[in-house]
């Protein structure tokens, strides 16, 4: 037995391999974040470099120490109090989620029981608005990575913005990866992740609030230290902050976003378009059903498909054998499905390719007929 790889490849949608530029930031001399007025400075360009990402100049725009999981609980405790009555987009592992985080913190979530391989319907969406008047929030999560399955958010939103009613989104999954209009579409909170298309450790937050939402939570009155959106208004403007920020994470997203930007956001998103459809031709042509119904309701950042086999089992066989880990599923969907991620760095030929071959490969070696070569040339094709 030898070992058949050089590298070890990371192909699962987050956490994702670190560009050689970001591993670089990570190893940058630190300094103390609460005293250094040159590390706030840096702290407010990565955030105004945020803020070109999601096209957020009118609401407010923070970076937070913690997993995107602290945005998403801070999102719903300052909009939600005892009773308010919350609609969930429910068409995935992460969008039922958030009828768990409504209740803990005294909600009525109304679960809309979506089929978890089609898109929400805006539609459907607006009859359910029209249904319960007393709706105040509609939480939403953009890609659902668990079944790669991609809600069109800018309809969805606009649902909502008609309606009056704050719209929360978890945007970790598709933040750096397509086109987001945070002040334009009226979303009222928008929480990103560093771990995902923006190819960062995982750690950090990134979190979009409207003037709307800014109003609700003082509504709500919660009182919390780590999740106050005023507390830390009331910091920045002193220029500083509440709490120890990690400085060489917040150089790691800094340069980042600044790969992002020099590349050009029309050139990111159509990246992973192309991977998008690569992804789904080569899954198709080796013989696998992809999760999601269409291309077009799959997200740019992750392919789900169904397996001949379990799913744990090949995963396993692909990393011992071949140094390429790809991920499995979560949920009702653990053991039944297999994820590629596409994020980042990761939405190109050299990757997509890597990925196809170890899976392929790792199909024929546990008896399944895969045509591995064809499966390549349709990731070529695509990015074509």
């Amino acid at each position: 037995m030898y070992r058949r790889y050089g590298e070890r490849r990371i192909l699962t949608p987050g956490p994702t391999a670190l560009p050689q530029r970001v591993k670089a930031a990570l190893v940058r001399e630190t300094t103390n974040p609460d005293l250094d007025p040159q590390f706030f400075e840096e702290y407010r360009e990565t955030v105004d470099m945020a803020r070109q990402l999601i096209g957020a100049e009118q609401g407010r725009v923070y970076i937070w120490a913690g997993e995107a999981m602290l945005g998403l609980e801070a999102a719903v405790a300052n909009s939600v109090k005892p009773g308010t009555k919350v609609l969930v987009v429910d068409n995935g592992v992460y969008g039922s989620g958030f009828a768990d985080l409504v209740k803990m913190y005294g909600g009525r979530p109304v679960v809309m029981g979506l089929d978890w391989r089609l898109p929400a319907d805006p539609a459907a969406v607006d009859r359910w608005l029209e249904k319960e008047r007393d709706v105040e929030v509609v939480t939403l999560v953009h890609c659902d990575t668990p079944s790669a399955l991609y809600n069109p958010l800018r309809e969805l939103a606009k649902v909502a913005a008609d309606h009056g009613v704050l719209l929360i989104v978890d945007a970790v999954s598709s933040i750096g990866a397509d086109e987001i209009l945070f002040d334009q579409w009226r979303v009222g909170v928008l929480i990103g992740g560093s771990q995902k298309a923006l190819n960062a450790p995982p750690g950090l937050t990134i979190l979009a609030v409207s003037k709307a939402a800014l109003d609700k939570a003082r509504e709500v009155g919660r009182e919390t230290f780590y999740m106050n959106y005023f507390l830390w208004e009331e910091w920045l403007e002193k220029g500083g902050f509440p709490y120890t920020m990690p400085d060489v994470l917040i150089y790691a997203l800094k340069e980042s976003l600044d790969k992002i930007l020099e590349e050009g956001l029309s050139s990111v998103f159509q990246r992973h378009k192309a991977a998008r459809l690569a992804a789904r031709r080569a899954v198709e042509t080796l013989g696998l059903k992809p999760y999601p119904q269409s291309l077009e309701c799959t997200c740019p950042t992750v392919t789900a498909f169904k397996t001949p086999i379990p799913a744990t089992q090949l995963r396993r066989h692909i990393w011992e054998k071949y140094g390429v880990l790809l991920a499995g599923s979560w949920g009702p969907l653990e053991g039944e499905v297999m994820r590629i991620g596409h994020m980042g760095v990761q939405a190109s030929l050299d990757h997509l390719a890597t990925a196809v071959v170890a899976l392929g490969a790792g199909l024929r070696d546990l008896g399944i007929d895969a045509d591995v070569e064809k499966a390549v040339d349709a990731v070529v094709e695509a990015f074509r």
